[in-house]
């Protein structure tokens, strides 16, 4: 290159009459002296050509509009200087621009381009979404001063060598085509942005264009992240990453406020972490335009950042589906080989893994790490499916077998919340798999999904939309707890004491027994306590059978075992009662109307003591327990079907939404979960000893699971539905529901 290089300056234009006098005038008051100015007109429909033609320029008018890569190259088929410097017709430079760009040069020979900032003072005064996107625009570029991958070609020079070397720009991107060239051009030599080089820029000054634009540019840029697995260097770090994110977040919880005004508070936290990602960005705002105009640009970046999570998401809809758009930056790809770009065709020679570069020369061989990085993506890609195709398989089998096996609780036993979660986790993962290893991953995760979306997640999804409920006065307050062999752990006055506080009106407790540890099955014995019962429960009406237990401030009209318990013989054992005898109804006459209250505690179907290392045999074991707990529950549904009454079931039916065992009571009642405000309401595996002797990992407190549950059936509604702390005293929570009649 000659001492003094010299320069073409190349603008490309499409309908800039407001701009392209200020833009070209500032070219020709250079101090640096400019070899050459080439104006190409991208068939503009408006007076541009005119205007341009009356300076001393080169005009090349396109014959169709091809977007700006196109108009830039034909630009640089004319040009004959060493150096390229690019200007969009929106932009004026200052008067050193090009002088500084040549300056850099000469100080870094190893540099291929050189890119500006734009000043935070816009070309024309704009209005205030144009003024947003200045000052946005200016601190994003000057914040990320140094060397980068992405360019910004509205502003900046190039080597004519070094973009020989990259390439034309691809004619096929009309959006995303300075980050697909700035990224060859990147791989062969350095790239700085610096405010050394500057200008003054006039952008979109309507909110609704400006928006469009961010979710098109934002979509269409999924394919170049996910096929180099990283976002370009410089202005896109993760914590504008996360910012989008967050943006989204907040928008999506402003109409819960309506249901829940609580959420307010979640809304308040996301936009505080919102800002937080870049608070230099907005300290740099107040000091420039205040307080006023800070609270605008926050909600104008709040929007944008929202609409390009909005774009990311669309993007990776339409990567997973469509194979054109996945190859759409790859230089094989079909739309670069019909617009003539790069990659249109391979020679004889080839092998599958090389292309040809963008100026028709074979790419280069990549290095070592490059080659080792795209070798795990292949296995990480073959061990993700191997990972989904298992998930789907156990997911199906799970569900086809659940409730009509008795083998299917050791399937049953996975926390219902990871039914969404591992396959949410999958369909993440899929995104970093590459070629059509990220397409099986994505078919196979999304099925299980949406079957744990439907069936068995626990997921209470009315807790999103309705606020606090109010209790009418006169309402009736029922509690059912299993309370873990009448606190024998932690003692029954603490019992007494947590009892008295919920001050129901009705009662419904299990496991009100005494069992011996050491004994198994043959442990249990009656708890006689009758005499204490009434002094602590004076007025109450008790109800009792085996280790149900029910309390009633209302008068007890009938008690029945129901089911396998009703035809226990009249001299059973305690223990048989105990093991046999689940499920007490117990009619009550509350005021006119007689509710049925049904006492449930369906039998454990796999006690967690076991040791599966011993002799037992587990196959008869299961058996059992899997008839015991299906003749308790089709005998509580036989009865629901011949009661004329209105009904409160209420228990621990030891079966998780996971399990399909209570599909035939769902499908005769009504959840009363529908009043409850927990989106994963949990009930069982909360900090309690566990009374066994031996510990294990199963033994110790994990709330993953609901086992207590709460139905209605007939003119019941339910007002509220909680479940409360037992404090210690059990595994389990305690219901605490409020309901009329």
């Amino acid at each position: 290159m000659p001492t003094t290089p010299l320069v073409s300056v190349v603008v490309p234009m499409y309908n800039d009459s407001r701009t392209v006098d200020l833009c070209l005038g500032s070219v020709l008051a250079q101090s640096h002296p400019v070899h050459e100015v080439i104006v190409v007109d991208d068939a503009s429909t408006d007076d541009s050509a005119a205007l341009a033609a009356a300076h001393p320029v080169t005009l090349i008018r396109a014959e169709h509009n091809g977007g700006p890569g196109a108009t830039r190259n034909l630009g640089v088929e004319h040009a004959t200087g060493d150096i390229v410097f690019f200007l969009d017709a929106d932009l004026a430079m200052h008067p050193d621009a090009v002088a500084e760009a040549v300056a850099v040069f000469a100080e870094h020979p190893e540099y291929g381009a050189v890119f500006g900032v734009p000043d935070k003072e816009p070309l024309f005064p704009e209005g205030p979404v144009g003024q947003y996107r200045i000052l946005q625009y200016h601190y994003w570029r000057k914040s990320a001063e140094g060397l980068v991958s992405g360019g910004f070609y509205a502003l900046g020079a190039v080597r004519r060598t070094a973009f020989l070397e990259a390439g034309p720009f691809n004619p096929a991107l009309r959006q995303t085509e300075e980050i697909d060239h700035a990224e060859r051009l990147a791989a062969r030599h350095p790239m700085l942005l610096t405010s050394r080089v500057r200008g003054r820029l006039s952008d979109e000054n309507r909110l609704r264009p400006l928006l469009r634009k961010a979710f098109v540019r934002s979509r269409l840029r999924v394919p170049f992240y996910l096929d180099r697995g990283r976002a370009m260097q410089g202005m896109e770090t993760p914590g504008r990453a996360l910012a989008s994110v967050l943006a989204a977040l907040t928008l999506l919880t402003l109409p819960l406020i309506a249901w829940q005004p609580a959420v307010a508070l979640a809304t308040a936290l996301l936009l505080a972490a919102f800002v937080l990602t870049d608070l230099g960005q907005y300290r740099f705002v107040r000091q420039e335009r205040g307080y006023r105009f800070l609270a605008f640009f926050t909600l104008c970046h709040l929007l944008l950042n929202a609409v390009v999570t909005a774009g990311l998401a669309a993007g990776v809809g339409r990567f997973a589906v469509s194979r054109e758009f996945r190859r759409m930056y790859r230089q094989d790809s079909p739309a670069e080989a019909t617009a003539g770009g790069p990659g249109g065709e391979r020679g004889a020679g080839q092998g599958a893994g090389q292309g040809a570069g963008p100026s028709g020369e074979p790419a280069p061989e990549p290095i070592r790490a490059r080659r080792i990085a795209r070798r795990l993506r292949t296995w990480y890609g073959r061990a993700l499916v191997g990972l989904t195709g298992a998930w789907l398989l156990y997911a199906f089998f799970r569900w086809s077998v659940s409730g009509r096996w008795h083998w299917a609780i050791l399937f049953d036993a996975v926390p219902p919340v990871l039914l969404v979660a591992v396959p949410l986790f999958l369909v993440l993962a899929a995104v970093g798999a590459c070629g059509p290893r990220r397409t099986w991953a994505l078919g196979l995760a999304l099925p299980p999904l949406l079957l744990g979306l439907t069936t068995g997640s626990g997921l209470n999804w009315p807790a999103l939309w309705h606020g606090e409920r109010t209790v009418p006065p006169g309402a009736l307050h029922v509690v059912s707890f299993n309370t873990q062999y009448w606190a024998a752990s932690t003692g029954v006055d603490r019992l007494y004491d947590l009892i008295h506080r919920q001050n129901a009106d009705v009662y419904l407790f299990q496991e009100h027994v005494v069992w011996q540890p050491g004994l198994g099955e043959d442990g249990y014995r009656r708890l006689d306590d009758d005499a204490r019962l009434a002094a602590e429960f004076p007025g109450y009406h008790i109800a009792r059978t085996g280790e149900l237990l029910t309390l009633s401030r209302y008068p007890i009209v009938e008690q029945r075992s129901v089911g396998t318990g009703a035809a226990l013989e009249a001299d059973a054992s305690f223990s048989r009662i105990f093991a046999r005898d689940k499920v007490m109804r117990t009619d009550l006459q509350v005021g006119a109307a007689v509710l049925s209250v049904y006492n449930v505690h369906v039998t454990v179907p796999l006690a967690p003591d076991l040791d599966p290392f011993s002799g037992f045999d587990f196959d008869s074991y299961f058996k059992r327990k899997f008839a015991w707990r299906q003749e308790e529950i089709r005998g509580l549904e036989t009865d629901l079907k011949g009661n004329p009454n209105r009904t409160l079931i209420a228990g621990d039916f030891n079966a998780s939404p996971a399990m399909r065992d209570l599909d035939g009571v769902r499908s005769l009642a009504d959840d009363a979960i529908r009043a409850n405000n927990d989106f994963l309401p949990l009930s069982w595996k909360f900090s309690a000893p566990a009374g066994f002797d031996w510990d294990s990992a199963i033994n110790r407190p994990y709330p993953l699971w609901r086992l207590d549950w709460s139905f209605t059936r007939g003119p019941v509604k339910v007002h509220r539905y909680d479940f409360r702390s037992a404090e210690g005293i059990s595994e389990h929570r305690l219901q605490d529901l409020w309901l009329s009649l």
